[in-house]
C-alpha cells in the first residue's frame, strides 16, 4: 500500500465532520472569524493547524462559545 499524505488542511465539511458539527456551524466559525480559512480556486479551506488551534481553545474556555 502506498504511503499515505498528511493531510494539511480540510474542507468545511470535513472540518465540520471531524468536530461534530454542521457545516452551516463551521461557516458562522469562519464568518465571525473563530476559524481562519484560506481559498484555493473556489473551494474554502481550514489549516489543520487552525483546527487543532480552534480546538484547544474551546477547551480552555470550558467549552462555551460566548454570545458574540
Amino acid at each position: 500500500e502506498k504511503d499515505k499524505v498528511e493531510r494539511l488542511s480540510y474542507s468545511v465539511n470535513e472540518t465540520a465532520e471531524a468536530i461534530g458539527v454542521s457545516s452551516r456551524t463551521v461557516w458562522d466559525y469562519i464568518r465571525d472569524g473563530s476559524i481562519k480559512h484560506f481559498r484555493m480556486g473556489t473551494r474554502v479551506l481550514v489549516p489543520k493547524a487552525e483546527l487543532e488551534r480552534f480546538i484547544q481553545e474551546r477547551m480552555q474556555e470550558g467549552g462555551t462559545r460566548g454570545n458574540e
